[in-house]
């Protein structure tokens, strides 16, 4: 408005302009809305932690329109949506996990409150399905921040089945905004149950034993599985000693050092993995004496343990015996030791 003054009276005269202002700049230390106008049609928004404000004039229309990677439904669309989640990082961890999947969330920009759902499908989304809290499977959708989806370390889907394919992808939901379409999706395949066994001889030869002598000698073994909770080698001797049928006797095997005796045993010298694990060696078999050997008794014994999956196992162990001067003398002393490996899926 613009005043004029004039002798003895005072006139109005007005501006006027086609401009429209729909909000002004409002701020504070922890607020501020921005000033935003419409066209002929469209919708914006500000929020902050405490306040959200919309407007829109018109109404958006859209074909439906679908493609491998994204997906624009027909009719009305809302004024206001997060931003459509790209694929999520998807990985079976290298072929270790046979019942799981490991995801990472792509956020696509959107501001750290906003929450994703994540559907899952072994059909290409024929059937839907969606990832619960605990990492399970179940039919109603569950959102969640990025940060309780794991972050950049990312969740586990579990109880899948085994050497199948999976697709997984997310949408968003922000605040008081609609939820986003569910974005591109990332497949993977769990893997088949494996496990691997070897052992680097059927036998070996102590040679001749020598009075108050350990005689030694090493064999190696390799282990692998992919079971979610490890498994073990387990050995059994057939006579529990080393025995001479031409002698008719039996050089026991007992957990001992075989500087003080006559014996028989299985000592682990190294046992390592390239990853998964540990695989370690179970007492007595882990004895850190040189002379200390485990006994290989006629019931199955855990000679190596791990308790995750376990990717190039290998270890080394010394078979051992000791006499004494009252120990027969013979030539066919001798132990039939059996070596088990088994995991659990």
């Amino acid at each position: 408005m613009l005043l004029f003054a004039k002798a003895g009276a005072i006139v109005h005269r007005y501006a006027l302009s086609s401009l429209f202002i729909l909000a002004a700049v409002s701020s504070s230390s922890t607020l501020q809305l921005n000033n935003y106008s419409l066209g002929s049609g469209g919708g914006v928004g500000g929020h902050s932690t405490n306040y959200y404000i919309e407007g829109s004039s018109g109404e958006l229309q859209s074909g439906a329109t679908l493609g491998s990677t994204y997906q624009d439904n027909s009719g009305s669309l809302q004024a206001q949506q997060p931003n459509v989640p790209l694929a999520p990082s998807l990985s079976n961890n290298g072929g270790a996990y046979y019942n799981k999947l490991q995801f990472i969330i792509n956020t696509s920009g959107n501001p750290t409150d906003t929450t994703y759902s994540i559907a899952t499908s072994t059909d290409n989304f024929a059937t839907t399905n969606y990832v619960q809290a605990d990492g399970t499977i179940g039919a109603t959708a569950v959102y969640r921040t990025y940060a309780q989806w794991g972050g950049a370390s990312g969740s586990l889907i579990t109880g899948l089945s085994s050497n199948t394919t999976y697709k997984v992808k997310a949408n968003a939901l922000q605040g008081m905004y609609a939820a986003s379409g569910y974005g591109p999706a990332a497949s993977a395949a769990t893997a088949t149950p494996s496990l691997s066994f070897s052992l680097s001889a059927n036998s070996t030869n102590l040679a001749a034993l020598t009075t108050g002598t350990v005689t030694a000698s090493n064999a190696n073994l390799t282990y692998a599985t992919n079971g979610g909770n490890g498994g073990s080698v387990y050995i059994l001797g057939q006579n529990g000693g080393l025995k001479s049928t031409s002698a008719n006797y039996t050089i026991p095997s007992s957990s001992m050092d075989l500087t003080t005796g006559q014996g028989f045993g299985i000592r682990s010298v190294s046992a390592s993995q390239t990853s998964g694990g540990p695989f370690a060696a179970q007492s007595p078999y882990n004895n850190a004496s040189a002379n200390f050997f485990g006994g290989v008794l006629t019931t199955l014994q855990p000679l190596y343990t791990t308790n995750s999956s376990t990717v190039g196992a290998s270890a080394t162990f010394s078979v051992g015996a000791a006499r004494t001067a009252i120990t027969p003398a013979a030539g066919d002393y001798q132990e039939i030791m059996t070596f088990i490996a088994a995991a659990t899926f």
